[in-house]
């Protein structure tokens, strides 16, 4: 959602008025601000879903890195047995029988009718196709105790190692701070980081967290984009101060500087 509004500023600033000198007429400091506050915090939630240290923290890596050490217990029977109460079942012949009769009783000639959901036979033959690509099996002999091949979370885990250039610039320049004959040893590509660089790890992990969602944890099918109750572009078209009022943030820029004035110290306030 961030980087939609992001984008809409960026569509704006392309299409925003210019002066005669040819320069867009949009206050230079404050999409200073909108520019290193999206990047930053875009980039420290990028390290936070896949950091791999540390026995505390919560992260994507993690999570899979602890569904590959337990998957074991990820098996087709306990699959099912999870899902049962939302209607999939391992046996599902019965009610494939039960539907088969419906369909028999109520189907007329150019008449449409609606299978009740307890009807629905599909989704559990579904569940055991997942099942048996995930678990590399063949599906003619699926058993109970098939388990999750631990070569899927490695291609996860692998698809999210483009993230790593991302958080070495992150550790160097926005966690820490790296010592200049460090920073001159550097090449260009790694002093940077463009939005492009944050759009295809996005997508990667999005794509990561939608496949976890859908065939990892129980079909839980994720929005990646949440839609606001409200017009986010409500007022955009607003701006942000009147000439008039610009008055009033001089008077809170001097108010400010004369406030960052009084820090300084004499020699005895620290001894």
């Amino acid at each position: 959602f961030d980087t939609l509004i992001y984008k809409c500023i960026l569509k704006a600033r392309s299409i925003a008025p210019k002066d005669i000198n040819n320069k867009i007429k949009l206050n230079g400091s404050v999409h200073y601000l909108i520019d290193k506050c999206f990047f930053n915090n875009q980039l420290m939630t990028i390290r936070r879903l896949t950091d791999k240290k540390g026995p505390d923290i919560v992260s994507l890596c993690k999570l899979l890195n602890q569904m590959k050490g337990n998957c074991k217990y990820l098996t087709r029977r306990n699959y099912f047995m999870i899902l049962h109460e939302r209607g999939y079942e391992y046996d599902y012949s019965e009610t494939k029988k039960k539907e088969d009769e419906y369909i028999s009783k109520n189907l007329r000639m150019g008449e449409v009718i609606a299978i009740p959901d307890e009807l629905d036979w599909e989704k559990s033959a579904r569940l055991h196709f997942v099942f048996d690509k995930l678990s590399k099996s063949n599906s003619s002999n699926g058993k109970p105790e098939d388990i999750i091949s631990t070569s899927v979370f490695d291609k996860l885990l692998k698809e999210l190692d483009c993230c790593d250039k991302l958080r070495e610039y992150i550790d160097n320049f926005i966690a820490h701070s790296l010592k200049p004959e460090k920073i001159e040893k550097l090449d260009d590509k790694a002093l940077r980081v463009t939005f492009e660089h944050l759009w295809e790890v996005q997508q990667i992990i999005c794509k990561v967290t939608n496949f976890i969602g859908l065939y990892l944890l129980g079909i839980a099918d994720y929005e990646l984009l949440p839609v606001p109750y409200y017009g986010f572009l409500h007022y955009i078209e607003e701006p942000l101060v009147s000439k008039e009022g610009k008055t009033k943030l001089h008077e809170e820029e001097d108010k400010f500087r004369n406030e960052i004035r009084s820090w300084k110290i004499k020699i005895d306030e620290f001894l």
